[in-house]
């Protein structure tokens, strides 16, 4: 029997056409391009790599506005086979707890996986806590900063990028993965793919059918409150024009200011 593989990602608004809210404290997407969350798009790269090696079925789930379905497309042109979005206006402005408690409600309607895969953290907040929010409310064993899993049997073996080097585990299924940004190349879908993916449609479940009350999630249900914020003034760099004759100047001025050290030959 293949293996059952569940990939969790987000459609995170590109980090330069995005504001702060001045007001609410939030992050203002509405003018913002839509794309995967860099880190979340190794951990596809992850399931379909274990797809490959020893075969799998792979679904990859989302929590957003009906306009994340094109995030789930674009992982199912790239070889992922199902697709889940979860939204609902209720769930809007949720935090990491909130956003965990949903995640993990799904699963009580599509029932058990071998491997959830995340990325290690998103790149519109950074906090880290989604993926292993998940393995807590499901009660399964977590390995965080990964590299690389491959499956051995009925485990799977995880390299982890740690501050002092590398760790290798060997972790039971169920178990919930997260995965390091810049950990492999993920593959570009096809257009034949995405068509495909396109006719075959996604599953959509919302708060009603994921049997959750509207004051546990979204905005109600989560505890994190923005007391204030403060934005860092911007620092401006003074420049210095040189001539092409003035390069040797700019040299002696670039060692002096130890942006380039000279050794002995």
């Amino acid at each position: 029997m293949a293996l059952k593989l569940m990939v969790l990602i987000k459609q995170v608004p590109d980090a330069e056409e995005i504001f702060i809210d001045p007001v609410k404290f939030t992050l203002n997407r509405s003018q913002a391009r839509g794309i995967i969350n860099p880190a979340d798009e190794n951990a596809i790269e992850a399931a379909l790599k274990i797809k490959d090696e020893v075969g799998a079925e792979i679904t990859v789930m989302t929590m957003g506005p009906p306009a994340a379905e094109t995030a789930l497309i674009e992982c199912m042109g790239r070889g992922v086979d199902k697709g889940i979005l979860i939204t609902d206006r209720v769930f809007a402005a949720a935090d990491t707890w909130a956003t965990s408690l949903t995640l993990a409600a799904a699963f009580n309607i599509l029932g058990d996986f071998d491997i959830i895969f995340a990325g290690e953290s998103t790149s519109d907040s950074g906090t880290g806590h989604v993926g292993p929010g998940v393995a807590e409310f499901l009660g399964i064993d977590q390995v965080t900063y990964s590299v690389n899993s491959k499956v051995d049997g009925k485990n799977v073996i995880v390299e982890r990028s740690l501050e002092d080097g590398t760790e290798v585990v060997s972790v039971p299924m169920p178990v919930l993965i997260t995965t390091l940004i810049g950990s492999n190349i993920p593959r570009r879908s096809t257009l034949r793919m995405k068509i495909d993916a396109l006719k075959k449609g996604i599953t959509v479940l919302d708060h009603d059918k994921l049997k959750l009350q509207p004051e546990w999630v979204g905005i109600k249900g989560s505890p994190t409150i923005v007391g204030s914020l403060k934005i860092p003034e911007e620092k401006k760099r003074e420049g210095k024009k040189y001539e092409v004759e003035d390069i040797p100047k700019l040299v002696d001025d670039l060692i002096e200011k130890g942006a380039i050290k000279i050794g002995e030959a």
